[in-house]
């Protein structure tokens, strides 16, 4: 789903749904960070490391219940 949470309309999605689909982005935003990092694209995994910043800062807002779509 990859952050399609923030289309849908706030309680779309069950608490469980919505961090398993937070936790999920920051997998494979880490991995691909690392991956990018092995590769030479400093830079750019700079960037992933912020998308993982955000993503975090998300999972928390998930746990305090207070998080919201962006664009819904």
């Amino acid at each position: 789903m990859s952050s399609a949470r923030h289309f849908l309309a706030r309680g779309s999605l069950s608490d469980t749904e919505l961090k398993n689909d937070i936790q999920a982005d920051i997998t494979s935003t880490r991995n691909a960070q690392r991956d990018l990092a092995q590769a030479g694209q400093h830079g750019v995994a700079a960037r992933m490391s912020e998308a993982v910043d955000e993503h975090l800062d998300e999972l928390n807002d998930a746990n305090r219940g207070t998080w919201k779509p962006r664009h819904a």
